[in-house]
């Protein structure tokens, strides 16, 4: 598939880092799961990693974190 955003680029699948800020506090995500554009650079994740990701830096929000740094490891189903 190339990439929808430079258009040449091909996407693979490989590991980011993400990072989410909100005001003055800031959450980094390494090691997520994407699939990356090997042109551009640009990354998407699948609608679950997405999911999670947002959940768990809500969270970091809200318990008043101003910097956080997770290493990234989806929670598998019991």
């Amino acid at each position: 598939m190339n990439c929808p955003i430079c258009k040449f680029g091909e996407m693979k699948k490989g590991f980011t880092q993400v990072v989410l800020t909100r005001g003055n506090a800031t959450v980094i995500f390494r090691n997520v799961p994407a699939q990356i554009c090997d042109d551009c650079g640009e990354y998407y994740l699948d609608e679950e990693t997405a999911q999670d990701i947002y959940n768990r830096a809500e969270n970091c929000f809200s318990s008043g974190q101003e910097v956080a740094i997770i290493e990234y490891k989806q929670l598998i189903p019991a």
